[in-house]
């Protein structure tokens, strides 16, 4: 092959010399940066269908799992696209759908730089469907804003994968996108038949976990109770910065829920009367409700009777 490419086989080539860094991706200063190159690289692979996994561990760790359904990545290939300078891009270039005059895009081309600013990015599954992970510690590089399920953003991962879907479907609608907990998004798979419902939560958890999914035996029963909803995709026309559809009576279709155990409750209720009584209140019949997105709160407070000798 001619020119600044090195023909890799199954479409793929490596980008070489001068020439070949010249061409390489967009810098990426922030885990958004990173989450717009893996969305592109499915894209770029015929997916018609992206989600996206999304949790931060100890306030720091920000890990992405993106799932699609794209052509796959050759298995001979799965180490070899996280190398330096390899893409599709000679081969199949993709252009900015509505914009040509933009440089092209390939699948591929961005990975190692993702890999090299990552404590981790793994592929871990090269086909139907495909799953790529990476790892961020967002104070090597970090998140643009707070991602708040409550208050809306135009710059936070999720108002990245919105803006991508819109700017990809205004002239071929066509990409949907999802984006929610390891639990919700395992949900919509389901639902979407990406994954085969099974009756064993053991092997279904297996299942999520062999694509990047990190999820409990316990969030595994509760999706197959069907108390863990699919998220709703973002092409559906979502407002920037949602986490899912607002309920009647509260709560957000496919948000995580939190669940709350006897000793976890007694424990609130506790500080909920200390801190009662600091101020001369009692608090009695403490109810708390898990709900997906929320935790709703309700007791009544009252200020006692004085007790004479």
């Amino acid at each position: 092959m001619d020119g600044p490419y090195r023909d890799l086989g199954a479409g793929f080539a490596r980008l070489t010399g001068v020439e070949g860094a010249r061409r390489g991706p967009s810098r990426i200063t922030h885990v958004e940066d990173a989450l717009l190159e893996l969305v592109r690289n499915a894209r770029d692979a015929g997916a018609a269908h992206i989600y996206v996994a999304s949790t931060l561990r100890d306030r720091r760790y920000r890990t992405l799992t993106v799932i699609d359904d794209g052509h796959g990545i050759p298995e001979s290939h799965r180490d070899l696209i996280l190398e330096p300078g390899v893409t599709t891009r000679h081969l199949n270039p993709v252009t900015q759908p509505g914009d040509p005059s933009e440089p092209t895009h390939g699948a591929g081309l961005s990975l190692y730089q993702i890999k090299s600013l990552s404590l981790e990015t793994s592929v871990l599954s090269t086909s139907s469907p495909t799953s790529i992970r990476a790892i961020f510690d967002t104070n090597t590089i970090p998140e643009r804003t707070l991602q708040s399920t409550t208050r809306p953003s135009n710059s936070n991962l999720r108002a990245t994968l919105e803006h991508f879907t819109e700017r990809t479907n205004v002239y071929s609608p066509r990409l949907s996108s999802y984006y929610g907990s390891p639990a919700s998004i395992l949900a919509t798979l389901l639902d979407h038949r990406i994954i085969q419902r099974q009756r064993d939560s053991l092997r279904l958890r297996g299942a999520a976990l062999r694509l990047g999914l990190g999820v409990s035996v316990r969030s595994v029963q509760r999706i197959l109770r069907g108390e863990v909803l699919p998220v709703e995709g973002i092409s559906a026309g979502e407002s920037t910065g949602g986490a899912g559809r607002r309920r009647v009576g509260g709560g957000v279709d496919g948000g995580p829920v939190l669940e709350l155990g006897e000793e976890e409750s007694a424990r609130i209720t506790d500080i909920l009367r200390r801190a009662a009584r600091a101020g001369y209140m009692e608090v009695e019949d403490v109810r708390l409700e898990s709900r997906p997105g929320e935790i709703s709160l309700r007791a009544r407070v009252y200020e006692p009777e004085e007790e004479y000798e």
